[in-house]
């Protein structure tokens, strides 16, 4: 009591100190582990939460078209993200046309036989896109001019008489002239004909070939196709995959220029389509997600990592 008196500074100082504080170093372990297990348990719950929550309790359809209405309405916004996206793109095409190896070198030769491998198993086509394909215009005209063009040349085959006519010297390259003028009146006056009744006839052809893709007899035919060129694909050095600077600008500017023009009312369909698939599903519908943060502890210590940072602002932590 006498020092308390004599030094009433001091004693006021002491007075006022939390009790905690004068307890061991070890107490203070204590408190950052049990700190640290809140923490863990905090962020095991909010995951609990998470997964069982169905996306239209998360996320409210309604909410989402008015989030969606709001950010495309905002046309500084779309130009910003669009420059970004340029800027980024630039830098990963600059990366990739450094890439010369092959993607099967980067899957491995394993990841790569199992690919070509059930790629080969595909248990047939789709009828109606087999028929839509073979069916389209592009495919007729390309099926007639192979016709009106195999025509032409197996009668030139045929022409035995005329070929070695056409290797003379002096009447040789006359016949040919003859010949190749004649080709040409021939396509300049019932060439058009001949393609309007052959393009006709590809019809029936298109039919007859649609049944042959589609025959299960002729499946590991096209398994094997199919193969060879995914096969090609994986073989290829991946900085010759990168499509071209033209080809990526007119797909970027499309997009962009669809997100500055797109009609509320089509958002509003794509977004009723998306909720009636997964609005009433929760993440626990698709993954058994305790199961696999159990499996890992190092998924767990990395959860418990993010969780930590987020709650005090640190990414050190």
């Amino acid at each position: 009591m006498m020092f308390l008196s004599l030094f009433p500074g001091i004693s006021l100082a002491l007075l006022s100190t939390p009790l905690h504080a004068f307890a061991p170093q070890s107490n203070a372990r204590v408190h950052a582990h049990a700190i640290k297990h809140n923490m863990v348990s905090s962020a095991r719950e909010a995951i609990d939460w998470l997964k069982k929550e169905e996306l239209d309790s998360l996320l409210p359809k309604e909410d989402s078209l008015t989030i969606l209405n709001e950010l495309l309405s905002d046309g500084e916004l779309i130009d910003d993200s669009e420059r970004l996206i340029i800027k980024n793109w630039d830098k990963l095409e600059h990366k990739l046309m450094e890439e010369k190896r092959s993607v099967a070198e980067i899957i491995g030769k394993e990841t790569t036989d199992r690919v070509l491998k059930s790629v080969e198993n595909v248990d047939g086509y789709d009828p109606q896109a087999v028929r839509a394909f073979l069916g389209s215009e592009a495919v007729n005209k390309l099926l007639a001019q192979v016709l009106y063009d195999g025509i032409y040349n197996f009668f030139q085959t045929i022409d035995v008489f005329g070929n070695i006519i056409g290797n003379l010297p002096i009447i040789g390259p006359m016949r040919n002239r003859i010949r190749d003028d004649a080709k040409k009146n021939l396509d300049r006056t019932v060439g058009p004909l001949i393609k309007t009744f052959l393009t006709s006839y590809t019809k029936t052809a298109v039919l007859e070939a649609s049944n042959f893709v589609l025959s299960p007899a002729n499946r590991n035919i096209f398994g094997s196709a199919n193969a060879n060129l995914v096969s090609n694909v994986l073989e290829r050095p991946v900085n010759t995959l990168i499509p071209s600077s033209e080809l990526t600008a007119k797909l970027r500017d499309d997009t962009f220029e669809y997100l500055r023009s797109v009609d509320s009312k089509d958002l509003e369909e794509y977004v009723t389509f998306c909720y009636d698939i997964v609005g009433d599903k929760s993440l626990d519908d698709a993954l058994d997600v305790n199961r696999i943060i159990d499996a890992s502890p190092t998924l767990q210590k990395v959860i418990n990592k993010v969780w930590s940072g987020a709650i005090n602002g640190d990414s050190d932590q």
